[in-house]
């Protein structure tokens, strides 16, 4: 051999001149073998470096040389030996490249180990998952589809990337091992480090099918549930250890163990594989529906309550992150577990997990990032009480009141708790005792408190006033026969809740109106006398800037005004259970009332000496026609959002918010969607008679019958419908519904009385009822046409209509030729007629 030559010199040389062929050569020759051997581990390093995450588009042919070159390595090395150096590499491999190759290179090494494979496979695998825990993952705080950019983002692609190169690498191995005689100790070595690849980084991308079926990441763990599932046969057989997780978790005390002990450790003891983030990320994989697996692999061995409550606990853990990629997966897999708790469950089955369970979805429906998580959230809730028999929903009501800090999370589960009652008011059955007497009386005070008496903030307070007092006034009309003692508890209410809701409410709008008026007037004030702040579950958000001072005011006003019209509601409903009548009592600022702190502000001593003037409380017509403008307030914003969430309370939740009223003021209209397209109906009716009004008149005289007048107001009608187009088939079902017919009848009766009127129909005999029940039968058959008409200007809709009202020309002349005669069959045909158009033909 030349000493003169260095071999990592020379072979280094002949990889960057492009020599492949005589650099894969030089292990071969004789002259350089010593050399080779004694340099052997630095050779492996030189040619690993050679290789950039670029090199397979670039050089291709210099990565396959290099690949080659350390599988020549593989095969003159001693193998024990030449593993512990190339498990080094895996852990400083600086790229995925250089993985990439070096992982094939182990392959062919541990196929070699057949001896003692078990321990060597375990180290090389403890390698693997050091430098998958090492990729970093970013978090963009995209929503809906945006996610699905995420897939062209460089991080998730390199997740994708390195897990896509597993199931290749270890599938020699599980093939081995699917024998029945198979080495325990190696299939709980594959299979834990397959539990582990299911936890960080994967848990934090996308595998939801509807979003994306066929992504690469959805494709390799699905390869890798069925390579576990082909390993362990019973994937609950890591139910208990779950528990175990959760209880370390969970202790203050944790139990060390030294580097020594750790290697004797099972291979499932292990806890940087196996913990609540990868069991977690296990039974999302398992049971969230996302993914095929066995049925044979999730054998119904434990009870299903056992199996609920410990699931639910990765449920819970992984909710407890703030990136969308856990979250979604938590609240998926509570979905699917939702179905395993039969309907309704004793309450003797709420362990302390259904607490937690409430609790973190009350902070992910607060505090999300994600509008579609906190929706999710809310109906998770939703879903989760109703799960359980009426006790248990109340338990779970009655702790949500106590840990919810936020006053829209204690109001919707008062309207749930509202359900609950009319639900058995309308099963007729017997009332439960949860919601009589005492429990009654104990859910009355939990949901009926200010917490600063007359000095709380009303604002901060606001959606959990206004649903209490809903929830107050319908109980009280409903309760006719007081079952559940809630005329009882009058005077518990109006000493404890409502004379101090009046002064708190007065003193509030006092202040509110003042600071303004400060604004308005831009009165010498320091700036920060006129701070204000919002509060966000318990947790005071940053400045306001001044510019949105007004609108806060405003919409704090807006409030005010609306929680005095249910109370002036529900002070009337308090009079008449009571069968007397108390006045409405006028609070006036007293001068030790005006050193109460005011709300939501810091003020100077200069404002906090002003006086307030106080508004007389106002009429029963006049607090009724304050309560109807802000229904139609909020029913005209409402339309805005009926293309975006159709003829439903999500509509008039929006509705009530961009008109500055809290969302959940819908509660003000008992149909919900059905409101709203009665007032829509109302609306266009009232456009229209303001347009014919204008209409040249003439009298209908003998048989002649204003065919282009009709025509003209079915058709203007008809356009009114337009931007609605797409939903209004869902709204015609909506006045199907038995509430919502008496309004339909109504409206659709009193659009053809006016058309008729306005086109000179001044009949008062007979004729009267054949002209309008027959425009209205031409007016719903107009109406289903024009949802189909797809032609420019609608003309295939006007020539349809004049049509109809040609038809209707013909069978008028029919009538006139012996209206008395066959009176009776047409107005049973034309009442009949009037059902079917209406959908009701089938109501009792």
């Amino acid at each position: 051999m030349d000493q003169s030559v260095d071999i990592l010199d020379l072979i280094s040389s002949l990889l960057d001149a492009g020599d492949y062929k005589a650099a894969l050569s030089v292990p071969n020759d004789e002259k350089y073998l010593s050399s080779f051997k004694d340099n052997c581990w630095d050779l492996m390093s030189m040619v690993i470096g050679k290789v950039e995450d670029n090199t397979m588009i670039i050089k291709p042919s210099l990565q396959g040389a290099c690949e080659e070159f350390l599988l020549t390595i593989v095969q003159k090395a001693v193998p024990e030996e030449a593993l512990l150096e190339f498990i080094e590499q895996i852990e400083i491999a600086k790229n995925d490249a250089q993985f990439s190759i070096v992982l094939t290179a182990v392959q062919e090494l541990l196929k070699k180990l057949t001896i003692k494979r078990g321990r060597s496979l375990e180290w090389c695998l403890n390698s693997i998952s050091t430098y998958i825990e090492g990729i970093p993952v970013p978090e963009y705080k995209l929503q809906g589809k945006e996610r699905l950019l995420m897939e062209n983002d460089a991080q998730f692609r390199r997740i994708i990337r390195v897990y896509s190169l597993l199931p290749t690498f270890y599938a020699p191995f599980v093939k081995e091992l699917s024998v029945e005689d198979a080495n325990v100790r190696t299939k709980q070595i594959i299979s834990a480090f397959l539990v582990s690849l299911l936890g960080k980084p994967i848990i934090f991308l996308d595998l939801d099918p509807e979003l994306n079926s066929k992504s690469e990441a959805r494709q390799c763990i699905s390869t890798m549930i069925l390579d576990l599932c082909t390993l362990v046969r019973n994937i609950m057989k890591f139910l208990p250890y779950v528990h175990i997780c959760h209880k370390e978790d969970t202790s203050s005390i944790r139990k060390k163990t030294s580097s020594d002990a750790d290697d004797e450790l099972l291979p499932y003891e292990h806890k940087e594989k196996i913990n609540m983030t990868t069991l977690s990320g296990l039974f999302y994989a398992t049971h969230s529906g996302h993914f095929e697996v066995p049925e044979s692999a999730v054998p119904c061995v434990y009870s299903p309550e056992y199996t609920v409550n410990t699931i639910l606990l990765c449920a819970v853990h992984l909710l407890g992150f703030t990136e969308y990629g856990p979250l979604h997966k938590g609240i998926i897999l509570c979905k699917a577990i939702f179905v395993y708790i039969p309907d309704n469950c004793p309450a003797a089955q709420l362990s302390s997990i259904h607490y937690d369970l409430s609790k973190a979805l009350i902070n992910i429906a607060i505090f999300s990032h994600y509008e579609y998580i906190r929706k999710y959230a809310v109906n998770l809730i939703k879903s989760h009480i109703h799960k359980f028999e009426h006790k248990g929903r109340c338990i779970l009501i009655k702790y949500i009141i106590n840990v919810a800090n936020h006053s829209g999370m204690i109001g919707y589960v008062i309207s749930l708790y509202k359900e609950n009652i009319n639900e058995v008011f309308k099963q007729n059955i017997e009332m439960p005792s949860c919601y009589m007497g005492t429990e009654l009386i104990d859910m009355i005070k939990k949901i009926c408190h200010l917490p600063h008496g007359a000095e709380s903030d009303l604002v901060e307070l606001a959606d959990h006033i206004i649903t209490t007092l809903n929830f107050l006034r319908y109980l009280l009309l409903r309760d006719t026969k007081n079952v559940t003692g809630i005329r009882d508890c009058i005077d518990m209410l109006e000493a404890d809740y409502l004379s101090k809701l009046r002064v708190a409410l007065n003193m509030s709008k006092a202040h509110y109106e003042v600071k303004l008026k400060d604004i308005e007037e831009s009165r010498t004030i320091p700036e920060a006398g006129v701070e204000i702040s919002v509060n966000v579950g318990g947790n005071y958000l940053d400045k306001i800037p001044t510019d949105k001072k007004k609108e806060i005011i405003h919409s704090a006003l807006n409030a005010f005004h609306l929680i005095e019209g249910l109370l002036a509601c529900l002070s009337e409903s308090l009079r008449i259970g009571r069968r007397f009548v108390k006045p409405l009592p006028l609070v006036p600022i007293s001068n030790a009332q005006r050193t109460l702190r005011f709300y939501c502000q810091r003020v100077n001593e200069n404002i906090r000496n002003t006086e307030a003037p106080m508004q007389v409380v106002a009429t029963e017509h006049e607090e009724h026609q304050y309560e109807e403008n802000v229904k139609s307030r909020i029913l005209t914003k409402a339309l805005e959002f009926v293309t975006k969430h159709g003829w439903s309370v999500d509509s008039l939740s929006q509705g009530a918010e961009a008109a500055g009223y809290p969302g959940i003021s819908h509660g003000l209209f008992p149909n919900g969607g059905g409101d709203l397209v009665h007032y829509f109906n109302v609306r266009c009716n009232e456009q229209l008679v303001e347009q014919m009004k204008a209409w040249p008149k003439q009298d209908l005289k003998e048989s002649k019958i204003p065919a282009q007048q009709i025509e003209d107001a079915i058709m203007t009608r008809l356009q009114m419908i337009g931007p609605y187009k797409s939903t209004w088939p869902k709204a015609m079902a909506i006045q199907t519904l038995p509430n919502n017919v008496p309004n339909c009848l109504a409206t659709l009766l009193s659009l053809v009385d006016d058309i008729c009127y306005h086109t000179g129909d001044r009949s008062v005999d007979f004729n009267w009822y054949i002209r309008r029940v027959g425009l209205a039968g031409i007016y719903k058959a107009s109406e289903l046409f024009y949802l189909t008409d797809n032609t420019q200007d609608n003309s295939a809709t006007r020539s349809f209509v004049k049509s109809r009202i040609r038809d209707a020309e013909l069978i008028q002349t029919a009538l006139n030729m012996n209206p008395v005669s066959v009176a009776p069959q047409t107005l049973t045909a034309a009442f009949v007629t009037a059902k079917n158009m209406l959908g009701v033909n089938t109501l009792k």
